[in-house]
């Protein structure tokens, strides 16, 4: 006799739902652009579903319609508006002139990105602290590449300039794959009270959007990029502070042997 075990279905919730295939379009609207050679677009499609992304989860956990089904509709929503339309416009616009090599370091900053969204989803659940992330977000690596192209849209036709390029997407995708902590800032925002100082950057935060907006995009998108590295070097200095203090207070501590 045969014992079938019945599984609860995860349920799908609507309103976040919508959200996230909304961010799959717009993923979808950027590679449509970047084969048609309009990567101004493509990189602004890119920055309206990590936008998207952001307010699904807001949304779940306002609304308490987390699941495990959203999880990975999430991930795979990512795959495809992040990792492929970051990869394929990074490949059209900058690393085409390098050859098959610019197909090779293209498809690492999808190998990067599924990595990182697979290793997310295996940690989810267990995750100490969720101020932080481990490793660049995918959401956050396209947007920086994103930002690099509406900085400048015209497509890259020079071997040099494609070289530095292919520099920055392995630095990227490692950082993706890197466990250096990334603060998580849309939690910090939403959960943190305003004051004159969070509001004084907020009006600097739209001021610079209005007038600047690619200038401020650029260097939000890598002052972002750089926090991994620049927190691992602070927190190894407050270690190697504390350490030699503790050293000093041994040495203080320890008795003193009176001869006479």
């Amino acid at each position: 006799m045969k014992v079938k075990i019945k599984r609860p279905v995860n349920r799908l919730y609507f309103l976040p739902s919508v959200f996230t295939l909304t961010n799959v379009f717009f993923g979808f609207l950027s590679l449509t652009s970047t084969f048609y050679g309009r990567y101004r677009w493509a990189a602004l499609w890119i920055i309206i579903a990590a936008l998207l992304d952001g307010l699904d989860g807001l949304v779940a956990r306002a609304t308490k319609t987390s699941s495990d089904f959203g999880i990975q509709l999430d991930s795979l929503a990512d795959a495809i508006s992040f990792a492929a339309a970051g990869s394929l416009l990074m490949y059209f616009w900058g690393l085409k002139v390098l050859g098959p090599a610019g197909v090779f370091f293209s498809f690492l900053f999808i190998v990067g990105g599924l990595l990182r969204l697979a290793r997310y989803n295996v940690r989810t659940k267990s995750l100490p602290d969720r101020r932080y992330y481990q490793g660049l977000t995918v959401p956050s690596a396209a947007i920086f590449l994103a930002a690099l192209v509406i900085f400048h849209p015209a497509p890259n036709y020079q071997n040099i300039l494609a070289f530095y390029l292919a520099a920055i997407v392995v630095v990227v995708s490692l950082l993706m794959v890197s466990t250096l902590r990334y603060r998580n800032f849309v939690s910090l925002i939403v959960n943190r009270p305003v004051d004159m100082r969070s509001g004084l950057l907020l009006a600097v935060v739209l001021t610079g959007l209005l007038f600047r907006p690619r200038y401020f995009l650029l260097l939000f998108t890598t002052l972002n990029l750089l926090y991994g590295p620049v927190d691992f070097l602070v927190q190894q200095l407050k270690k190697k502070k504390a350490h030699k203090t503790t050293i000093e207070k041994r040495e203080l501590e320890k008795p003193v042997d009176f001869k006479e």
